[in-house]
């Protein structure tokens, strides 16, 4: 006992220490998170956030240094977390500032605190508690995203969101948390307790955690584009030549004359 108690003391201290310093993306993944979504955002509303892009990427950055607080997670069964319910309030905000005069930086000020909450929403490691030695290696595989963000490619999805169209933001997020949060129990295998992996073929190109980070990663580029659109199109935005929109109308069938 006087082995391991001191042992598992230091244990509970580590995990005390990290749970309190949670953090999902890095600061450099979520600037690359908004420069993908921009790219597929409806031009209109790609020039305003664009000409005030340093406060499009202070909303993205600065929720950052408080992301222990509820509204930062959401886990994937409902039991605990804010976020998805924080950014549709936010959604709501922002929206409020275009009917301001002269709010046009605020307002892209808050379209940067929306995607924060929106990619929180789809870090793997925030979708649950299951797994006490997660505060471990939370750090390693925040990095470890980081540090493959040149392997992995932004992919846009197709598929229709029909929530979104019904402007039901929150039901749309737990939805996506929901399918996000099968693949929280095959990060932890793959990394010691230090953070270290376990193997190098644990965490290569054709591992688990890398396929998870690519797909989160997609998951929450996708989800800023869409809930900006979805703003946008609620305000009578300009939705002219939006990517978004065009990749996912059906093309007329073959021989169609429309």
């Amino acid at each position: 006992m006087r082995v391991w108690a001191p042992r598992a003391g230091v244990f509970v201290v580590l995990l005390l220490a990290a749970a309190t310093q949670a953090r999902a993306w890095t600061d450099a993944t979520r600037v690359r998170m908004l420069r993908d979504a921009l790219k597929v955002t409806p031009p209109s509303l790609n020039a305003i956030l664009q000409h005030y892009s340093k406060d499009l990427e202070r909303g993205m950055l600065l929720p950052s240094r408080r992301e222990s607080e509820e509204v930062h997670y959401q886990a994937a069964d409902g039991s605990s977390g804010l976020a998805a319910a924080a950014a549709a309030a936010k959604e709501s905000e922002a929206r409020g500032y275009l009917l301001k005069k002269h709010g046009l930086r605020r307002f892209t000020f808050e379209m940067g605190v929306l995607a924060h909450l929106v990619a929180d929403v789809c870090f793997p490691l925030n979708l649950s508690e299951a797994d006490a030695r997660e505060p471990l290696y939370r750090e390693a595989y925040r990095s470890y995203v980081e540090r493959s963000l040149a392997k992995i490619p932004f992919v846009l999805d197709r598929a229709p969101a029909p929530l979104l169209d019904r402007g039901e933001i929150e039901a749309h997020l737990m939805e996506t948390a929901r399918k996000a949060g099968k693949n929280y129990a095959l990060i932890g295998p793959a990394f010691n307790d230090d953070g270290t992996p376990r193997s190098p073929a644990a965490i290569d190109e054709r591992s688990v955690p890398f396929g998870v980070a690519s797909l989160a990663y997609s998951a929450a580029v996708n989800d800023i584009a869409r809930i900006w659109m979805h703003l946008w199109r609620a305000a009578q935005g300009d939705m002219s030549g939006t990517p978004y929109q065009q990749a996912q109308e059906t093309p007329p069938p073959a021989g169609s004359s429309n």
